[in-house]
């Protein structure tokens, strides 16, 4: 009786080892095409962020005070840049919603020396300035001013090659039919280095997997041609950014439909580098479902 069960019992370990690894991984269809086209996307993404105007050349992000803010390499200053800046480059002042470039070094803007004042930023100007490898410019967040940094010698740059992410699974493209609102709804949401911020929202998009309805409000105005996504999921904090993961998906077409594409959801800047000022996913867009797609995160 012991031997027959013994003899059954390998039996059933051994079917259940064979069949475990098709039920997790038999179920895809993804055509070859369509993986090229993803594997594409994924280069895309590490050229995008290792250009001039992407996140791996980031250097400092500083915040302007209303009045005189001294900026340069030397501690003293209100605004201590990298070593590499000279120790007194000069002030920004902060006139309302203006700045001006008060210099004190060999500052270029648009390829020509800085010698006076200069107004650098406004609602219709916005400036940037260099010196070295040094560029930076103002950003505004909410009613904050700030000055964003990039060092093209980043040594960075020339370290990052690669992104983690899940293996790429056509299962993960759904169909989200758009359901606008009455009228847009005001939302606070949250970033990186603490603001609050409202932005309005349009609609959201209402979708299945297996079986089971979500959905997810996006950003953008619905005469652009593509809306922006910001969401949590169980993965968040585990094998994928805490913050949660970005999103772009194209604007509904005349029916009312469009595709979201889970293998391109994306890490936040906030992933890559400290100087980023990344927006959080408010409270609805939380899925509580592992999203196994798209870019992992396993630290800095």
């Amino acid at each position: 009786m012991n031997c027959l069960y013994n003899v059954v019992n390998r039996k059933l370990r051994l079917i259940i080892v064979i069949v475990f690894p098709v039920f997790l991984f038999g179920c895809s269809n993804t055509d070859p095409e369509y993986e090229k086209s993803i594997l594409e996307w994924h280069q895309l993404r590490i050229k995008s962020l290792k250009s001039k105007t992407g996140f791996l050349n980031l250097a400092g992000l500083y915040w302007l005070e209303q009045g005189v803010n001294s900026f340069g390499s030397d501690s003293a200053n209100a605004l201590v840049f990298p070593e590499k800046a000279s120790q007194q480059m000069g002030a920004f002042l902060l006139k309302d919603s203006s700045v001006y470039l008060v210099p004190s070094s060999e500052i270029l803007v648009q390829n020509k020396l800085v010698e006076d004042t200069l107004l650098v930023y406004n609602d219709s100007v916005n400036l940037q300035m260099q010196y070295d490898s040094l560029l930076w410019y103002i950003i505004k967040r909410g009613k904050d001013f700030g000055i964003r940094l990039r060092d093209f010698e980043n040594p960075v740059l020339t370290s990052f090659d690669s992104i983690d992410y899940f293996p790429i699974n056509a299962d993960w493209v759904v169909k989200a039919k758009w359901k606008p609102y009455d009228q847009p709804k005001n939302v606070d949401f949250q970033n990186m280095v603490g603001m609050t911020i409202n932005y309005p929202v349009y609609g959201e998009f209402l979708f299945t997997i297996n079986g089971n309805g979500y959905s997810l409000e996006p950003l953008g105005e619905p005469e652009e041609d593509e809306y922006f996504i910001m969401f949590y999921d169980n993965t968040s904090g585990h094998t994928t950014y805490g913050s949660g993961r970005y999103l772009y998906v194209a604007v509904p077409d005349e029916s009312g439909y469009t595709t979201i594409d889970f293998n391109k959801a994306y890490n936040p800047p906030c992933a890559f580098t400290e100087f980023a000022t990344c927006l959080f996913p408010h409270k609805k867009n939380r899925l509580p479902i592992f999203v196994n797609a798209g870019e992992k995160f396993s630290g800095h």
